[in-house]
């Protein structure tokens, strides 16, 4: 059967190459779906969600409804009558009635390798945990959150220069070529499945303030792994001389620590040498408040650090 009818959902910058890839071929979306706009900014303004912007160019019938289960949005899908409705980070939940209006059911992209990292984190995640491994999940969206039987695995190598933001692109264009080959195997063989086992599951929970904030008396492995699980956005923040700075880049050295966590220890051309819980710790690229990124170096030439001043932890 050919899957003709298509209506996806999304509403990040992470969904945006799957909607591209599907307009690109004869999978072209008859209807998407995004999130509402929201005020962003210090003038707090409405901003159109990235998928509703890439949607516009594309050609693409947009709706935003506050409610996705509600009789008007269900019945604006009637309309379409969709042979299956595909979604990636769309931001809501998705009632019984709509899970099984398309005749595929719904689809999900997922970038982690399910049943771990469940939830809405999951590329953090797996930069905290300091995992090798990672990669997109399509599964059948069923009443609990990620946990529907599992349609299709692609693994992608996490390298050591990776951090949160080439890590999300790397899955979200991965991810795009995942959807049209699944959409071509379901034409090809039908639905097939396989049950996740949940006893093996894992959950990334939404991120909060605390996980923004960096500790220096933490190890140095856990500091690298929080730097990376959040550069370069949001970015993990510490303070120094009472002002935010977010930590962009950091490299774990062999020098054993001596000094109170947080101290600087030395400056140089490579960067700015701080004392962490076990090891000492090479600062390589920072974000000053109200600034750009910029080499951990130029900050100090600016800043005109001096040995034993202290990076204070996040607040």
């Amino acid at each position: 059967m050919k899957i003709e009818k298509i209506v996806f959902m999304g509403t990040p910058d992470f969904a945006v190459p799957t909607l591209i890839a599907l307009a690109e071929t004869r999978f072209k979306p008859q209807l998407c779906i995004t999130q509402p706009d929201r005020p962003k900014g210090r003038n707090r303004k409405l901003q159109p969600t990235p998928v509703k912007i890439a949607a516009q160019k594309l050609g693409i019938p947009i709706i935003q409804p506050q409610n996705i289960n509600s009789f008007e949005t269900i019945n604006k899908i009637l309309e379409i009558a969709p042979d299956i409705i595909i979604t990636t980070a769309y931001g809501g939940y998705l009632n019984k009635y709509l899970r099984l209006l398309p005749t595929f059911g719904c689809i999900n992209l997922h970038p982690s390798l399910l049943p771990k990292y469940r939830g809405s984190a999951p590329i953090n995640y797996a930069l905290f945990n300091g995992e090798k491994i990672t990669g997109n999940t399509i599964f059948k969206i069923v009443a609990k959150m990620d946990a529907g039987p599992i349609i299709s695995q692609n693994k992608i190598e996490i390298t050591e220069s990776d951090c949160y933001t080439s890590l999300y692109k790397k899955l979200s264009e991965s991810g795009a070529e995942d959807i049209i080959n699944t959409l071509r195997n379901i034409e090809k063989n039908g639905l097939i499945t396989n049950k996740q086992d949940h006893t093996k599951a894992t959950f990334s929970h939404k991120l909060l303030k605390n996980d923004f904030l960096i500790n220096w008396n933490d190890t140095t492995q856990k500091i690298r792994n929080k730097v990376r699980g959040l550069a370069n956005m949001p970015g993990i923040t510490a303070s120094f001389r009472e002002k935010r700075i977010k930590i962009i880049e950091v490299e774990i050295l062999d020098s054993v620590s001596q000094e109170i966590s947080g101290t600087i220890l030395d400056v140089s051309k490579n960067g700015i040498i701080v004392s962490a819980h076990d090891y000492n710790i090479l600062l390589k690229k920072v974000q000053p408040s109200g600034k750009n990124i910029m080499t951990s170096y130029a900050f100090s030439l600016g800043a005109r650090l001096k040995k034993m001043e202290k990076f204070e932890n996040g607040f």
